[in-house]
């Protein structure tokens, strides 16, 4: 009897010490041990189901410290894998395919970084079957240059743009080819191999290689741009390089806003010279093709519509205005981010760069990140999601992803503005996102009839008259918009004289473009012709077109529009 109640007290022990650490120690005979385990498609779902539950034990027992175990990691990452294997079905009935797939799920190297980097609007099946054809390829390549098989897995997932590079060259002109990623990922392992690229393209991230993989140029003119011998101490003078085509923008004449040429090849806008867009697409390629990320910007300034580039230095540091004139008042840059072809400004990537992967707790908060996706439907998720503010705080995914969250759920006012005061707090120093969630708060105060909703909403524009006017112009024109659907014409009339008053020194192409055209325009639109009459003139009196620019000419076309159009007969007259 008593060795009986022995046994069952050592039963009982073990079953608690298990309870208590519900997870294997993450390695690669554990890692080997699960695949011999579940060998076919047809076990993951359940084998996967096992693993969550054990991963649901740990966080019950240790809440958030868990997202920083080594232990958490490596199994949160498998069980991502597995169910990406599960959710292509399809694609792995093919024995290759699945053959493959395993073979990466047995290398973290690279299935781990895979699942890591993937973005929620990222095309998954489509970047997985481009990962397996590179691993088809060469699976050791593959294992040496992960972060780059991986960018440009995450980039080719999905159709580039039609208007790739910009809309300012006709699409037949330009060298686009080679369309292969196993043929464009060998390219830059032999440049690599050959010391022709500026960098080590295996001591780059993801992040940043992304910039590096985004053309669909031909090799051709990737292997041209390795003859350049434009110093890369001092890359930034690629733009220059190019000489400014002056014939295209004469004062007086038509200008010549589209490539001339029959052909857009790195040579031909050598010999012929260009505008901004030219030569900023120009050291942008020249860049991509030496092996070192890059990134086209554009943006409106005093003067009219400008292109420039960034380039990442040798420093590990991105360089984002080579081709930005100061003088120009450009109060952000515009870009596109290759893995989704979403927009994205370069106030939002300077702070990407400085609080992404390079930060002690960014594998932590990503961990969270995903954990919550997995409970997404669940209650439990807002806390996940405040687990993970508390792991990396500047974080700015996690803030959009709770903020989201929020608006779905029917929490009152009290929590929205508690949540969003505090967003406002953590982004103090950060403009884009203070303003986000100032305007998200505002939306809830509004939809609350919240007498404090007029307060906000003139202290977004006031707080953005100089530094950032572009926030505070789209803050304006949000309220104006929002009086004008609502036909309060009168004050609609007065906001935007406000707004022109408060921006009219140096909002230059962004006010023209972001308020008075479509303030103007809507006025047409809606019948309003003497108020359209009347905010040309007062726009007139306060601003300052510089003669000849573009902005000049827009506005001077818009001009012409009102003057164009007829006042019906129930109008007030102007006063």
């Amino acid at each position: 009897m008593q060795r009986g109640l022995i046994v069952f007290f050592f039963i009982s022990l073990a079953l608690v010490c298990r309870a208590q650490n519900p997870l294997p120690a993450w390695d690669s005979d554990s890692q080997k041990a699960w695949w011999t385990q579940n060998p076919t498609p047809d076990s993951w779902p359940k084998a996967a189901k096992d693993l969550q539950t054990q991963l649901e034990a740990s966080y019950k027992k240790d809440g958030a410290s868990c997202f920083s175990q080594a232990d958490f990691q490596g199994w949160m990452e498998h069980l991502e894998w597995i169910e990406l294997g599960v959710a292509s079905s399809t694609s792995l009935a093919d024995a290759d395919n699945l053959k493959t797939f395993i073979a990466l799920g047995k290398d973290e190297s690279i299935s781990h970084l895979f699942v890591k980097k993937l973005d929620p609007r990222d095309n998954k099946k489509q970047a997985l079957q481009k990962l397996i054809l590179l691993a088809q390829a060469n699976l050791d390549d593959l294992h040496e240059y992960a972060a780059l098989g991986v960018a440009y897995s995450l980039v080719f997932d999905q159709a580039f743009p039609w208007s790739w590079p910009h809309n300012q060259v006709a699409q037949a002109a330009v060298p686009i080819g080679n369309f292969d990623v196993v043929e464009r990922f060998n390219f830059y392992v032999q440049a690599n191999r050959n010391k022709k690229t500026a960098l080590d393209l295996t001591q780059i991230t993801v992040e940043n290689l992304k910039f590096l993989v985004d053309s669909e140029v031909k090799l051709s003119e990737l292997e041209y741009a390795q003859k350049s011998h434009i110093s890369y101490s001092h890359f930034g003078d690629a733009f220059f390089s190019i000489k400014y085509d002056e014939s295209r923008v004469k004062p007086n004449e038509n200008i010549v806003f589209n490539w001339p040429g029959k052909t857009y090849l790195l040579s031909d806008i050598e010999k012929m010279g260009g505008i901004c867009v030219d030569q900023a697409y120009y050291a942008s390629i020249l860049g991509k093709g030496r092996g070192i990320p890059t990134i086209f910007f554009h943006g409106q300034g005093t003067g009219g519509g400008h292109a420039w580039f960034g380039y990442l230095s040798s420093s590990g540091k991105w360089e984002l205005d080579c081709g930005r004139y100061a003088s120009q008042n450009y109060p952000k840059g515009y870009a596109i981010d290759p893995q989704t072809w979403q927009g994205i400004d370069d106030t939002v990537l300077t702070n990407l760069f400085k609080t992404g992967a390079k930060n002690s707790n960014y594998q932590s908060a990503m961990t969270a990140l995903a954990w919550a996706r997995l409970h997404v439907d669940d209650p439990s998720c807002r806390q996940i999601l405040d687990d993970a503010r508390s792991i990396m705080p500047e974080w700015a995914g996690t803030w959009k992803m709770e903020g989201a969250l929020l608006e779905l759920s029917n929490v009152d006012l009290d929590q929205k503005k508690a949540f969003y005061q505090a967003w406002i707090t953590q982004f103090t120093t950060f403009p884009e996102m203070k303003v986000a969630g100032q305007q998200h708060l505002l939306a809830a105060l509004k939809q609350a009839n919240d007498p404090e909703a007029e307060n906000l909403q003139r202290s977004i524009i006031m707080a953005n008259r100089s530094e950032g006017f572009d926030l505070g112009i789209q803050g304006s024109t949000i309220g104006i918009m929002e009086k004008m659907d609502a036909k309060d014409w009168d004050g609609a009339k007065l906001d935007y004289q406000k707004a022109i008053r408060d921006f009219a020194d140096q909002g230059g192409g962004t006010l023209l473009l972001g308020l008075i055209v479509p303030y103007v325009e809507t006025c047409l639109k809606d019948g309003q012709v003497h108020q359209a009459k009347e905010g040309i003139k007062f726009t007139e009196d306060r601003m300052f077109f510089e003669p000849d620019s573009i902005t000049a000419r827009t506005f001077d076309d818009l001009k012409k529009k009102v003057d164009a159009a007829k006042i019906s007969s129930d109008q007030p007259a102007a006063l």
